[in-house]
């Protein structure tokens, strides 16, 4: 979308021709060497093309029109159709398919509605939450919560303010040379265009995730320069002090009373508590890393060893396996049955209690090695989610990887963590926010009040 931003900027700036064709040229060539270059890149670090888990575009209009939710990435949505066996072309017919009779559900005002809550949902926060919270860092067997995980929420409110301010800013600018019709300088289109195009696409076509949104961020901010330089803001500062100038503190009064109503309803975030879990070891990107479903053999098994830095965890192990009871890759029938887990703590030689569903309780793993045994009891091959195929794929960077015996290819799906209560925001981060917005009313309330001696008078000195 944005290629076609920049080259729509080319085609309607007064250029000569050749210019113009010099440029798109450039670009054209550019797009190529992009193209190439992430192939040979690809090669080096030793991607392959499996095409079991190739998916088709398809698969993420069909999630950007689930009624069900704002069009983000749902999990029944995600792997609808991405069973094993399935070529792309006859994942591409199934999605095809669901995206016909999800559009025949949706009347012209539904449908309308439905892109409202899209847009909400990608811009409707300064600060992505979705994704970027819940990061960890530290050694690849002892992680940490990350800065955005500890004080995200401070974040989010602190940063809305000004997110506010830019996109009204733009706005007004934006409208001020259409309502004028004032020409607009090239690099002004170019991300006005952009910003549009990102924004159609992922609205009107594809699942919405909040951090999509950071593309249109750069264009945004670049127009945001463009009007703080044209518009007049001390002007606009002066004329409507000279409004307020008699009744600022009424209106200082006013407001700080909004404020303290903001903060008393608000209050209950520093005193309830959430659950959270401190992640120490966890598989990243499962559902982008690789194969989705390793079959395992009749009576075979697999074994995984890891080690624990930290005490008091549980174990999440994502035991889900099925057989394939037609041979027909169309017609697939699921029977799904459970692996059989065992989990060891070998520094301690004890034996800890793994559910049907593949947790242990909280607090029962300690600091020391493990080894995680994954049986298939039955007479037949069985599928599961809960090892994936990374195939030459380099996750160094991860304790899991290779950590099952005789197999480098595959990886674990499974996470270890503590388990704790907290609140959302503590009450120093609390306060913080408040006491840091009352401090700009109190700014700008004097400003107001002494007008006349801080703002120039004389507009040449600007």
């Amino acid at each position: 979308m944005i290629i076609i931003a920049l080259l729509i900027t080319i085609v309607l700036m007064g250029q000569a021709l050749r210019q113009k064709f010099v440029q798109i040229s450039i670009l054209i060539a550019t797009v190529i060497v992009v193209y190439f270059g992430s192939s040979v890149i690809q090669t080096a670090q030793r991607y392959e093309r499996n095409n079991q888990v190739v998916t088709p575009a398809t698969r993420y209009i069909n999630m950007g029109l689930n009624p069900n939710t704002s069009g983000q990435i749902d999990g029944n949505d995600a792997w609808l159709y991405e069973q094993p066996g399935r070529t792309p072309k006859e994942k591409n017919r199934l999605y095809l398919s669901s995206i016909k009779r999800r559009l025949l559900n949706y009347s012209v005002g539904s449908l309308s509605e439905h892109f409202l809550k899209k847009a909400t949902y990608m811009y409707g926060t300064g600060l992505t939450i979705q994704d970027f919270f819940y990061w960890y860092a530290g050694n690849k067997n002892n992680l940490e919560e990350s800065i955005l995980d500890r004080f995200g929420v401070t974040l989010v409110n602190g940063f809305q303010f000004f997110y506010i301010l830019l996109s009204v800013m733009t706005f007004v600018f934006l409208w001020r040379h259409l309502k004028n019709k004032r020409s607009i300088p090239p690099v002004v289109l170019f991300s006005v265009l952009g910003v549009l195009g990102v924004c159609a696409f992922q609205v009107g076509l594809w699942e919405v995730r909040d951090r999509y949104s950071l593309l249109a961020v750069p264009f945004t901010v670049f127009i945001f320069s463009y009007a703080l330089a044209e518009l007049d803001i001390v002007g606009w500062i002066s004329r409507f002090g000279s409004v307020l100038k008699q009744d600022v503190i009424r209106y200082f009064i006013i407001s700080t009373g909004l404020l303290v109503f903001g903060y008393l309803s608000n209050y209950s975030l520093t005193t309830q508590l959430v659950e959270k879990n401190n992640v120490s070891i966890h598989q990243p990107y499962v559902a982008y890393a690789g194969q989705s479903d390793v079959k395992i053999k009749a009576h075979d098994k697999l074994k995984i060893t890891f080690d624990v830095e930290t005490t008091g965890n549980a174990g999440i192990f994502y035991n889900s396996a099925y057989s394939i009871s037609s041979d027909s890759k169309s017609q697939q029938v699921k029977k799904y049955l459970p692996l059989q887990i065992s989990l060891m703590n070998t520094t301690l030689h004890k034996s800890i209690e793994v559910d049907s569903n593949g947790n242990t309780k909280a607090n029962t793993m300690q600091k020391g090695k493990y080894v995680l045994t994954l049986t298939n009891p039955t007479n037949q091959a069985i599928y599961t989610q809960g090892i994936i195929d990374i195939g030459k794929a380099d996750f160094s960077f991860n304790s899991l990887y290779r950590s099952i015996s005789g197999h480098p290819e595959l990886m674990p799906v499974m996470t270890v963590a503590r388990s704790s209560q907290n609140t959302l925001v503590s009450k120093k981060q609390y306060n913080v926010i408040f006491t840091l917005l009352f401090v700009i009313l109190c700014i700008i309330t004097y400003m107001f009040r002494k007008k006349d001696k801080i703002l120039p008078l004389n507009k040449s000195k600007v």
